[in-house]
């Protein structure tokens, strides 16, 4: 088709032929485009051969009226023009380019001439394309009918039942994820406030440590510093000569000898806390199932915050004491040393002192 096409197209407008008029060459062109060549011509001072627009070979003439009708050409593009508006015909998909022409009207379809001889088809009942279109369209609006019939009745209530169901599969869905984040919030609170629970049972356990042990240490330290400067004292009068000086000064460190002898101080024994957890161990809360959170707890020791022992006796105590300052004491003045011992410890300083 588009070949024909070319050949029924004008060389001027390139458009289909009409009113086609044949030169002296046999060349066909329209009439309006061969009327606008010729009134160019006209125009000229001189009027010279019209020539051929395709060859240039002359044509005398008259105007255009007066040149030849091509009434093949104008009839087989009169033809052309009806069959380009009519639809393009179907072909078959197993025969290349048969036409769709016949309808087995044993398989409600169309088919080619080849298809109706094959074995396929045979012993099939077939018919024209008019009769097989009278039967198909009162098949078709009776086939309608049940559709329209069918859709309204049985797809429509289909329809909203499965929206209902839908609608109340979601909410109930919706409810259960509620559950599950409620309960999982909840379930969160209640580690947290469990962990915030034994983090502060913890943090009593370091209160109870520090109350059992800072004050001790805090003794122990001030009685250190007590000894410290006795010892300075001590070293500071150790090479005095004159009597009033030595007296003065022997006295300051009979006072600070005393102070150390009215403080207890306690033995390694006395102070103890613990053990403040019993068997410790993070890993055992592993089993616990989720609903018993609220069982997790730190074991604590029965009678862990309570500090055992007891005091030195006096007279323990002041032989530590002792210990500790009569053997700078000895090297400075043994007989002045004697005055400021009770007479109970005459016997251990008189060891020291040989």
């Amino acid at each position: 088709m588009e070949q024909l096409e070319e050949e029924l197209t004008c060389p001027i407008c390139c458009g289909l032929f009409e009113d086609p008029r044949v030169l002296l060459c046999s060349h066909s062109f329209c009439k309006k485009c061969l009327e606008g060549l010729l009134e160019g011509n006209r125009a000229s001072t001189f009027r010279t051969p019209f020539k051929c627009p395709t060859c240039r070979k002359e044509t005398p003439h008259n105007g255009s009226n007066s040149l030849q009708v091509n009434y093949s050409l104008r009839g087989i593009v009169e033809k052309y023009s009806r069959l380009k508006v009519l639809p393009k015909m179907s072909v078959c998909r197993h025969h290349c380019g048969q036409p769709l022409n016949i309808f087995c009207a044993t398989d409600l379809k169309l088919i080619c001439g080849f298809c109706a001889t094959t074995d396929a088809h045979k012993g099939h009942k077939f018919c024209s394309m008019e009769e097989a279109y009278d039967r198909e369209k009162e098949a078709f609006d009776e086939l309608l009918r049940g559709v329209e019939s069918w859709q309204s009745a049985d797809i429509l209530s289909c329809l909203e039942t499965l929206q209902a169901s839908k609608k109340k599969a979601l909410q109930s869905v919706t409810k259960d994820a509620e559950k599950v984040e409620d309960y999982f919030d909840k379930l969160i609170n209640s580690l947290e406030c469990k962990k915030n629970e034994i983090l502060s049972d913890f943090e009593t356990l370091k209160l109870v440590v520090l109350q059992a042990y800072d004050p001790e240490i805090t003794k122990l330290s001030a009685v250190m510093e007590e000894h410290r400067r006795a010892l300075g004292i001590a070293e500071s009068f150790r090479s005095v000569s004159d009597p009033l000086c030595f007296l003065q000064q022997m006295q300051e460190f009979r006072e600070k000898l005393g102070v150390l002898k009215e403080t207890l101080l306690p033995s390694r024994k006395d102070i103890h806390v613990g053990p403040l957890v019993r068997n410790f161990d993070v890993k055992k809360w592993d089993s616990l199932r989720l609903r018993e959170v609220d069982k997790i707890s730190v074991p604590h020791e029965n009678g862990s915050y309570r500090t055992r022992g007891s005091r030195m006796t006096a007279s323990t105590w002041i032989a530590l004491v002792l210990m500790m300052f009569v053997p700078a004491l000895v090297l400075m003045q043994p007989h002045s040393l004697a005055a400021c011992v009770p007479p109970q410890m005459e016997p251990f300083l008189t060891k020291w002192v040989r």
